[in-house]
């Protein structure tokens, strides 16, 4: 089970990559069902 903590921790990671690449994303986190858990956008 993907906890919406777990999915912030993924954001917050993915969102340190995208801006050491200097490129904003869309990041979406979802569960094993594929059922959304948290998105971001930059």
């Amino acid at each position: 089970m993907v906890t919406l903590n777990d999915a912030r921790r993924v954001i917050a990671a993915a969102e340190k990559q995208a801006e050491e690449i200097g490129q904003p994303m869309n990041i979406a986190v979802v569960d094993e069902g594929g059922n959304l858990v948290a998105h971001a956008r930059m």
